[in-house]
C-alpha cells in the first residue's frame, strides 16, 4: 500500500507567548495543525472540546505544572501522547514524565528541525505503530476494511473500537450529526462476540419521557392511557446483544437515574408491572452534545456520565479531515453508479476542488446527500463544479 501523508492537530501549551508562536509557526510549515494555550487552564478546555493527536507541553506553567495537567487530562479520559518541554531536561520530573508513557522530551532552546523531528517520532510511534501498521491492523486483524479514513485520528479512533469490541464495557462515541456514530457502534456489535445477537437502536431525543421509558423498557397493559397490550422494551429485545442509546444527551434526569440503575445490574421493570426483570446487554451510548459541559449546567448526571464513558470515541467532523474527501467521495459514486446502472461516476479535479473548499457541517452524511444528488442530475459520468450544489442553509 502506498504511504499516506495526513495533516495531525497538536495542541502546544507554554505561558511564553513567543515560544508558542515559534512552535506553531514551524508546525503549520510542515502542514500541520495547531492550537496554543499558555495556561493548564486554557489547555484543558481545549482537549475537552475537540481532540489532539500530539500535546507539546512545558513543564512549568502559570497554573500547574505539566504532569499534573498530563494526569488531570487522564483521568477524564483524553488519552493523547504528550512531548514534555522543559529548560531543565535533568529534573527528576523529567525522568518521572519518561517513565510515565510520555513520548519525549524537548530541552530548550531547540531548533525547529530537533522539534519537528521528535513530533514525527512520536506521532509515528503512538501506541507502539506507525500509520501503516496501524490501517494494516484495521484491515486484516480487525477486518475493518470498510473504514475508508485515511486521517490517522480516525483510524486510531476505529483501532480503539476495535481493541474494545470484545469486551462488556461500555463505550461512548462523540462527535458532530453525521460523523458516522451509529455505524461505528455497528462496527463495535459485529466485531463482539455478540454479533449474532441483537443490535438494537435507541434514539433518545425522539420520545417524550414517558414514552421514552417505554420503548426502553416496555408496559403492561393499562400502564397508561393507549397501552391497549403488554409490549416488551428494546432492552428485552437486545437481550445478549447491544443496545445503542443514540443522542444520550437529550435524555432527561428522571429518565437518567433509572437507565444508571439498569446499567449498574441489568434490571429493570416495565412499566404498569412490579415485576423486576434482567438481561445482559452491551451498553453503546453517542451524543453530539459536549456532555460535561452538561454536567456542569445540571442537565447530565455525572455518575451516568461515568458509567457511559468507560471506553471513549470520538469522530472527528469532516472538515478537520479533509483528507477524507476524496476517499468517500469515490466509494459513494462507486455505490451511486450501480444503483443507478451507470458505467462509472467520477469528480472532475475541479469538483474535487469545489467540496474541498466546503465546511461540510453535515459531515460525511450531507456529503453523501450532495454526491446523489450531483449523480441523479449529471449527463454525463464526470462531475463537473456546477453538478455540485450545497444547501442553501449551509452554503
Amino acid at each position: 500500500m502506498p504511504s499516506r501523508r495526513a495533516s495531525a492537530e497538536l495542541l502546544v501549551v507554554d505561558d511564553d507567548p513567543t515560544t508558542c508562536e515559534f512552535i506553531a509557526k514551524a508546525l503549520k510549515r510542515e502542514g500541520y495543525g495547531c492550537t496554543t494555550a499558555q495556561t493548564g487552564a486554557e489547555a484543558f478546555e481545549a482537549a475537552q472540546k475537540r481532540s489532539f493527536d500530539l500535546l507539546l507541553l512545558d513543564l512549568r506553567l502559570p497554573d500547574t505544572d505539566g504532569l499534573q495537567l498530563l494526569y488531570a487530562l487522564r483521568e477524564q479520559k483524553v488519552q493523547v501522547p504528550a512531548i514534555i518541554i522543559t529548560a531543565h531536561p535533568s529534573l527528576p520530573t523529567a525522568i518521572e514524565a519518561l517513565s510515565r508513557e510520555v513520548r519525549n522530551y524537548l530541552p530548550k532552546p531547540f531548533k525547529p528541525a530537533q522539534l519537528m523531528e521528535r513530533v514525527r517520532n512520536a506521532l509515528a510511534d503512538e501506541s507502539g505503530m506507525g500509520s501503516e501498521y496501524l490501517w494494516d491492523n484495521l484491515e486484516t486483524k480487525y477486518n475493518f476494511r470498510h473504514v475508508l479514513s485515511r486521517s490517522p485520528r480516525v483510524r486510531r479512533t476505529y483501532l480503539t473500537a476495535a481493541k474494545s469490541a470484545r469486551s462488556r464495557a461500555p463505550i461512548l462515541i462523540q462527535g458532530e450529526s453525521g460523523t458516522g456514530k451509529e455505524f461505528l457502534a455497528r462496527a463495535i456489535h459485529y466485531l463482539s462476540d455478540r454479533a449474532g445477537k441483537p443490535f438494537v437502536v435507541l434514539n433518545c431525543g425522539a420520545f417524550p419521557q414517558e414514552l421514552l421509558e417505554s420503548e426502553l423498557f416496555g408496559h403492561e397493559k393499562g400502564a397508561f392511557t393507549s397501552a391497549t397490550a403488554g409490549k416488551p422494551g428494546l432492552c428485552e429485545m437486545a437481550d445478549g446483544g447491544t443496545l445503542f442509546l443514540d443522542e444520550i444527551g437529550d435524555m432527561t434526569l428522571p429518565m437518567q437515574v433509572k437507565l444508571l440503575r439498569f446499567i449498574q445490574d441489568g434490571s429493570f421493570r416495565r412499566l404498569g408491572s412490579t415485576e423486576e426483570g434482567r438481561v445482559d446487554v452491551r451498553i453503546i451510548a453517542a451524543t453530539n452534545q459536549d456532555l460535561p459541559a452538561a454536567m456542569k449546567a445540571g442537565r447530565f448526571r455525572e455518575d451516568l456520565y461515568w458509567r457511559i464513558n468507560v471506553v471513549h470515541l470520538h469522530l472527528s467532523p469532516l472538515r478537520e479531515r479533509p483528507e477524507d474527501l476524496e476517499p468517500f467521495s469515490s466509494h459513494f459514486l462507486a455505490e451511486f453508479a450501480q444503483e443507478l446502472e451507470k458505467r462509472r461516476l467520477e469528480l472532475s479535479p475541479e469538483a474535487l476542488e469545489k467540496l474541498r473548499s466546503f465546511s461540510w457541517p453535515g459531515n460525511i452524511r450531507q456529503l453523501h446527500n450532495v454526491l446523489l444528488r450531483a449523480a441523479l442530475l449529471a449527463d454525463t459520468p464526470i462531475l463537473r463544479p456546477e453538478h455540485i450544489v450545497f444547501d442553501e442553509l449551509s452554503a
